[in-house]
């Protein structure tokens, strides 16, 4: 008697055997059959991240909200960055030490922020990019030496992130803001990625951009 065990990831990055069947003799996974199912398994953590992403505010909703309003604390969400950041480990610090430079303006951010980050990686810096939007995927938009970083890291990162900020969150709070969130994700990335430089484009531009948190 056997018992074939199989690695299951879960969306909070954890591992753990899953037993998938009772058989007579040996039963095994080929090498083909398990990479397989390692990428499913990876791909349906990735589009779990991205449900849940989607499932928070956009910018849009976020600045109607404080139209309407006309308070200041209609925009306390696009203020809590370093809340977040302190939540996940991240202090102001750390982010002075990513060498950060910040391209704000209304035409051709992203071409800057793409040319700056190019020099900077030819020179022999490890560089990362958050710029928005996407043209494809979520994870375009924060880059690792000019490169996307893939989804099942997206993914990891994301879930540590999200689930870190809920935790913290006081009774009535409510997750932070789309484009928020991926800032707040952004700079975890680097900081744990060790870039030695980042270029960040701002979103919503203006005084309420999270980004501003940048000195």
């Amino acid at each position: 008697m056997s018992i074939r065990l199989l690695l299951h990831f879960s969306r909070a990055g954890n591992c753990r055997f899953l037993i998938t069947k009772r058989v007579v003799g040996f039963d095994y996974l080929t090498k083909k059959q398990f990479f397989h199912f390692m990428d499913t398994k990876m791909k349906s953590i990735y589009e779990e991240a991205v449900y849940a992403l989607n499932g928070l505010q956009s910018n849009s909703v976020v600045l109607q909200k404080a139209r309407e309003e006309r308070s200041t604390k209609a925009y306390l969400n696009l203020f809590d960055t370093e809340r977040h950041l302190k939540t996940l480990g991240v202090e102001m610090k750390n982010l002075d030490d990513l060498n950060i430079i910040h391209v704000a303006g209304t035409k051709g951010k992203g071409s800057t922020c793409a040319f700056t980050e190019a020099i900077l990686r030819k020179h022999g810096y490890k560089t990362g990019f958050y710029s928005s939007p996407h043209l494809i995927s979520v994870n375009e938009r924060i880059r690792i030496n000019g490169k996307p970083i893939s989804k099942d890291i997206f993914a990891e990162y994301f879930w540590k992130v999200y689930n870190g900020i809920q935790s913290s969150l006081k009774d009535g709070e409510s997750m932070p803001p789309y484009f928020l969130f991926l800032t707040v994700m952004a700079f975890y990335v680097f900081v744990k990625e060790q870039v030695e430089a980042a270029v960040v484009e701002v979103g919503i531009g203006g005084l309420w951009d999270c980004t501003n948190i940048i000195k």
